[in-house]
């Protein structure tokens, strides 16, 4: 049974494309969590985790797909193409700082 996991802030890498901006997704429930948007999606095609988002209090699937270039990325079912409803998260100021400072430290 896949375990069903909400995603709440997402951390993004500055790149152009829509595809390819989210580089993190996570959520806090039962405990914070995060994940490579590659790991997020390798569980999500293995049935390993089932994502979703939450609007106007009614949970929304995410899928992931691959972009006409061949990157890997998740979007909502409420999504035509890109990933709008996801990058509409906020992001995780501490997250965010953890990785930068993992980024300087490497």
């Amino acid at each position: 049974m896949p375990k069903h996991a909400e995603i709440t802030w997402i951390a993004q890498n500055g790149r152009h494309t829509t595809y390819e901006r989210i580089s993190h997704v996570g959520g806090d429930t039962p405990e914070p969590w995060s994940l490579t948007i590659r790991q997020a999606v390798k569980l999500a095609e293995a049935g390993q985790r089932r994502f979703f988002v939450m609007r106007d209090g009614v949970e929304v699937k995410v899928e992931a797909l691959t972009s006409r270039t061949g990157a890997r990325y998740l979007k909502t079912a409420n999504d035509r193409n890109e990933p709008h409803e996801l990058l509409k998260l906020p992001a995780n100021p501490e997250f965010e700082a953890r990785l930068a400072a993992s980024v300087l430290v490497a």
